[in-house]
């Protein structure tokens, strides 16, 4: 290969390598931003987990988004209503756009599709990948939002606090990527099961303990229902923030193997330039001397002609 040629192939990689670089300060900027909100979200919904449950426990207040089970604490019964009664779940799928190609869904998709089999899913898509997964299986879709629709996750907290009641949903679980969470889903109603709690290191008892102390405005029932649409609306944000989170340490891991192969092959084209380079010096050096045994001879030659 030409020399100018593996220089401009080096100039080139150096080029890219540059832009995936400032690609991999984006994510790292990214990454950091997203675990302080994914905390903030999860502080709060634990928060407020574990207010409804103390308060709902204090007051003897018995609601189905805290415990679906509370009209009869009977085992027996609960599992003949079970088998009686079609037990319906609701699940909400979360599919990020995958920037680079990867595999990252699939077990998520064949556990839809498992469960499917043996619970009646009704199915609420997040993504246009979501989407597509859940036509193309035909499964019971009965809403879908854009990832970056604005106020999605407050539309959607109210959708599924509507929808659990009027359709008398026995579990609501989000599907999305985590490696907290791998092969499995996220309950977050009723609020009981929730077990998003994994997420973050939390003492539970924190900022519970004086839970007396505080004044319910307006009424302890009231209170209860505003804390359940709160609780919801940071679950949303909390799956959401913990989707992009995880997708951008996948990013981060992909990019990071790329800045690898390039600085390599960037290091074998200069070894090759350097090559390339030496080899042109012994060519001009060998041609050089050869030009010179010619003259010399020729030199001899004449003077020997006087």
């Amino acid at each position: 290969m030409h020399l100018k040629k593996v220089i401009q192939k080096r100039d080139n990689l150096k080029k890219i390598h540059l832009k995936v670089n400032s690609e991999k300060n984006i994510l790292l900027i990214s990454i950091i931003k997203l675990n302080q909100t994914l905390n903030f979200y999860v502080e709060n919904v634990l928060l407020n987990k574990y207010a409804i449950i103390n308060l709902s426990n204090k007051f003897h207040i018995k609601n189905e988004f805290i415990s679906k089970g509370f009209l009869t604490n009977n085992k027996f019964l609960n599992k003949l209503e079970d088998k009686l009664f079609a037990q319906k779940e609701l699940w909400i799928y979360l599919k990020e756009e995958q920037k680079y190609s990867t595999d990252s869904y699939s077990r998520y998709e064949d556990l839809i599709l498992e469960n499917n089999k043996k619970t009646k899913l009704d199915l609420i898509t997040i993504g246009e990948k979501a989407q597509s997964f859940a036509l193309k299986n035909k499964l019971n879709l009965i809403k879908h939002f854009d990832i970056n629709q604005k106020n999605f996750s407050t539309i959607l907290a109210s959708v599924i606090k509507l929808l659990y009641i009027h359709n008398n949903y026995k579990k609501v679980k989000f599907v999305i990527n985590s490696n907290k969470n791998l092969n499995n889903t996220f309950t977050i109603l009723p609020i009981e099961d929730f077990d998003v709690d994994r997420m973050l290191n939390y003492d539970k008892n924190t900022h519970l303990n004086k839970l007396h102390e505080f004044a319910i405005i307006p009424d302890i029932d009231s209170f209860i229902s505003t804390s359940i649409g709160i609780y919801l609306q940071n679950c949303v944000q909390a799956m959401v923030n913990e989707s992009s989170f995880y997708a951008a340490k996948n990013g981060l891991v992909k990019v990071n193997k790329i800045i690898k192969d390039l600085d390599e092959t960037i290091l074998k084209v200069s070894r090759k330039i350097i090559k390339i380079k030496r080899e042109n010096e012994i060519e001009e050096i060998v041609l050089l001397t050869k030009n010179n045994s010619s003259h010399t001879v020729f030199d001899k030659g004449d003077q020997y002609d006087k």
